[in-house]
């Protein structure tokens, strides 16, 4: 579908194990009624970044590229890191072609590799390959694959399926290889934000923890905000309102307050808009690694407490975790007045 104010919207693309973020602009009419469709480029290559920070970076640059004269550059020019995120279905992974084609052709299998083969098909009509082109588009098994029409359940579709399967086995690596020399990687992809490596918690950067008291066993969140404008320090910080922290007894409450809570600390992090995505519960359990007895003193214990001190600002003597070893007393009394700013949540 064609329109004069096309959206340009944030996609990532999978190659050869690297995960990078651009900008695609669907089929769009200039003033003369002229279609065109485009990526984020330097007039000869894509242009594509590890993560939303450092494509917010190019965009403020203010440097000339190929989607500068679309429509819809001025809205591109005012998005903030978090509106430069894909959605869920603007991720296009070339690399995982053939693991779904060696599937059952189920419709997430289908629909997932007709949307790749349907974006390789625009990549090589915006870079004018027509090498590309040809592989893609005038591969029956390929053109079959994004025509909506095409079935591939009964006895027919198996043999389509099987079919496409040995196209892919037979030229993808080539279609792949097209695509890379398109591509131009912008920035350090050793920890790109969209690799599939690491969990949710650790693209935020917080983590679901738990609070061992002697009577009780909270749930919580804690993780580093930037403790000033210029990002040059960090601060703890936790789920809750100012000096207070929220706190949950059961994993699913925690859950939906991370989803839809707005008014916490946390909500300052560039990719706690994840959370909300997230639809397992399971996923805001908290590690064996996160988990903090405050029964006795130890290390591990006194490092969250004197965070949780300063979170609440409270006026503890936190001089007596200083020493090599902290007297029960002590521990027992700043325990109690940690435990003041936690509120407890249904």
């Amino acid at each position: 579908m064609t329109s004069s104010n096309a959206p340009i919207v944030p996609i990532t693309l999978t190659v050869n194990d690297r995960t990078g973020l651009t900008l695609y602009a669907p089929p769009w009419e200039d003033e003369d009624g002229e279609e065109w469709q485009g990526f984020l480029g330097d007039g000869a290559k894509i242009l594509l970044y590890p993560n939303t920070a450092d494509l917010a970076a190019f965009i403020a640059s203010g440097e000339e590229n190929d989607l500068s004269d679309h429509p819809g550059w001025g809205q591109i020019l005012r998005a903030t890191p978090d509106d430069l995120r894909p959605s869920s279905e603007d991720h296009y992974d070339l690399d995982a072609v053939y693991e779904w084609a060696g599937d059952e052709a189920d419709p997430v299998h289908v629909s997932a590799l007709a949307n790749v083969v349907d974006m390789v098909g625009r990549i090589a009509d915006c870079c004018d390959d027509g090498a590309l082109r040809r592989l893609v588009e005038g591969t029956p098994a390929y053109a079959d694959l994004v025509d909506a029409e095409i079935s591939y359940q009964g006895k027919d579709g198996r043999k389509r399926w099987n079919e496409l399967g040995d196209t892919i086995a037979d030229s993808w690596e080539r279609a792949i290889g097209r695509v890379d020399s398109w591509l131009s990687w912008q920035g350090d992809f050793t920890a790109s934000e969209f690799s599939d490596e690491g969990t949710l918690w650790d693209r935020v950067g917080a983590q679901p923890i738990e609070i061992v008291l002697p009577d009780a066993t909270y749930l919580t969140v804690r993780g580093e905000i930037l403790a000033d404008i210029d990002g040059n320090d960090t601060e703890v910080a936790f789920i809750g309102g100012d000096d207070y922290v929220a706190v949950f007894t059961e994993v699913p409450d925690l859950a939906r307050y991370c989803r839809t809570a707005k008014e916490h600390r946390l909500v300052k992090l560039e990719w706690w808009g994840e959370v909300a995505d997230e639809e397992d519960d399971d996923a805001f359990a908290p590690g064996d690694a996160a988990r903090y007895d405050l029964r006795k003193p130890s290390t591990e214990g006194a490092e969250l407490v004197r965070d949780l001190a300063e979170f609440c600002r409270l006026e503890a003597d936190l001089d007596v975790l200083d020493g090599t070893s902290i007297d029960k007393d002590d521990w027992t009394d700043l325990v109690s007045e940690i435990r003041t700013c936690f509120q407890p949540q249904d």
